[in-house]
């Protein structure tokens, strides 16, 4: 069962409006995991929303949201044919696990008592994202503010 894909929103604008029609012009000018591996050959695809808003969609587990958290910059005109400046052009995103925590608060979790798997379901059931737990040790502290 693959995890859920989130989507990442975000907006671009030329001299102050809303930028339609634009998704064909946009690229990922660089995509990483925050622990440096280059991610930009699995980038997806950027989608428009409408209104000057934009998405892409990844999932967790799945590439390129594989290895970790990611950075990125958007080039939001990379033929150039929008004329935008450079503070509109490119735009900085960023994908955390984390941002899978709002499921948790808006839907149904279990915990499997034998492995420690735990699943977020949707409304209906189905399993959005599975953090499974594959350390070995039966114990793990976690001490707040540690370097």
């Amino acid at each position: 069962m693959a995890n859920a894909s989130i989507e990442i929103p975000f907006y671009v604008a030329k001299d102050g409006s809303p930028l339609g029609g634009a998704a064909s012009q946009m690229n990922f000018e660089s995509l990483r995991a925050t622990g440096g591996a280059d991610k930009l050959s699995s980038a997806p695809q950027i989608i428009e929303i409408g209104g000057g808003w934009y998405k892409f969609a990844v999932a967790y587990g799945e590439a390129p949201f594989d290895g970790g958290d990611l950075v990125g910059v958007i080039d939001a005109d990379s033929s150039g044919a929008n004329s935008l400046s450079n503070a509109e052009r490119y735009i900085p995103v960023e994908v955390r696990l984390d941002f899978y925590a709002l499921m948790r608060l808006v839907n149904t979790m279990t915990q499997d008592k034998l492995t420690g798997d735990m699943l977020i379901k949707n409304p209906a059931g189905n399993t959005i994202l599975k953090l499974a737990i594959a350390d070995g040790q039966s114990e793990l502290t976690r001490q707040p503010g540690a370097a």
